[in-house]
């Protein structure tokens, strides 16, 4: 049966069900415009935070990411092995290792952004006239918590 003829049953109005299916619509189009360099979004976002903030140790990042330490380890490493990203030793911490993009990630992170500037536009474009701009401070709201949230307004 096509999703059209299903009675969502008031689904289609959950806020959480429409921002994931939003999400899955988004990943697979950025998929598609990084996939045949063999990046997906985190590895997107990777490039992006250490081009932006050299020598960014890798618990800053995966903390800005929302990412685990383990799982950080592992992008990092897949980053590493095609000559992106290098670690170095800190000249602050020297348990801690500092990330920089080479000069082939700085290239690739050039040609990322271009194609990513365009899905931003094309996903503007989409929301039909509505402020983009406005959309993303609605979203960013939902990621800290309000001074509403409490087990109260959370349980109902």
């Amino acid at each position: 049966m096509p999703a059209a003829a299903i009675d969502m049953g008031g689904l289609d109005t959950v806020i959480g069900y429409a921002i994931r299916r939003a999400q899955v619509a988004i990943f697979q189009d950025t998929n598609e415009i990084l996939g045949e360099f063999g990046i997906t979004p985190v590895k997107f976002a990777i490039i992006r935070l250490v081009q932006r903030n050299p020598g960014i140790n890798q618990t800053t990042l995966a903390a800005a990411l929302g990412a685990d330490a383990p799982r950080m380890v592992l992008l990092l490493d897949a980053l590493e092995r095609r000559g992106l990203v290098v670690r170095l030793a800190s000249t602050v911490d020297r348990r801690a290792r500092a990330l920089f993009l080479t000069p082939k990630g700085r290239a690739l992170h050039a040609r990322l952004s271009r194609r990513v500037a365009g899905q931003n536009r094309r996903l503007a474009r989409r929301l039909r006239g509505d402020d983009a701009a406005a959309l993303l401070r609605m979203l960013r709201n939902l990621t800290v918590p309000g001074k509403d949230e409490g087990p109260t307004a959370r349980n109902g």
